[in-house]
């Protein structure tokens, strides 16, 4: 399948399970089940691909599906049944991905990239959230943290097409070109 095909699939998946939970008024509650969901797919990689297996019974399939949808809100139970109808199972992480894109622009959410040459500190990472948060006019930022040590101090920040580079590497970069002109 096709990159393309595939992100319109989980969009498509994504936007419609949005949508019923818009409905149902459980934008947050089925939020929170999808990111349990996504765990379970983290903690086994390849189950999109073992529900997909010819070679496992359809017995045992329908087994794992149930065990999963016995762990979820009747809503999202329907939601992971359909998704395995419709052989979708391998897709599930990329559809969960949109279900966030759209429950983020709903409540003004923004995912910052944050390269810094050393960890950031609890309280330096409250402090940056709250910063870019008015900085990017968002209600909430995601701080999505990078260690690179060839910074060497600073940090390189990157959310919606913007890049803010305020590391020590670019200034003396910058100062080089300077002397160098």
């Amino acid at each position: 399948m096709t990159m393309n095909k595939k992100f319109s699939v989980a969009r498509t998946y994504g936007k419609a399970l949005f949508t019923e939970a818009t409905q149902l008024n459980m934008i947050n509650e089925i939020y929170q089940e999808l990111l349990q969901l996504r765990e379970v797919y983290h903690e086994v990689p390849d189950l999109g691909d073992i529900l997909s297996d010819d070679r496992l019974s359809i017995f045992e399939k329908v087994n794992i599906v149930k065990d999963l949808e016995n762990s979820f809100s009747d809503t999202l139970a329907k939601f992971i049944h359909t998704v395995y109808d419709y052989g979708r199972m391998n897709e599930m992480l990329d559809i969960i991905d949109e279900y966030e894109h759209l429950y983020y622009d709903q409540f003004g959410i923004i995912v910052v990239n944050v390269t810094t040459a050393v960890a950031l500190s609890l309280e330096q990472r409250h402090d940056l959230e709250k910063r870019l948060a008015k900085q990017f006019h968002a209600n909430k930022v995601v701080l999505r943290p990078k260690l690179d040590p060839s910074i060497m101090g600073g940090m390189i920040v990157e959310s919606e097409h913007r890049i803010i580079d305020q590391s020590v590497r670019t200034e003396l970069n910058n100062i080089h070109a300077k002397l160098l002109a």
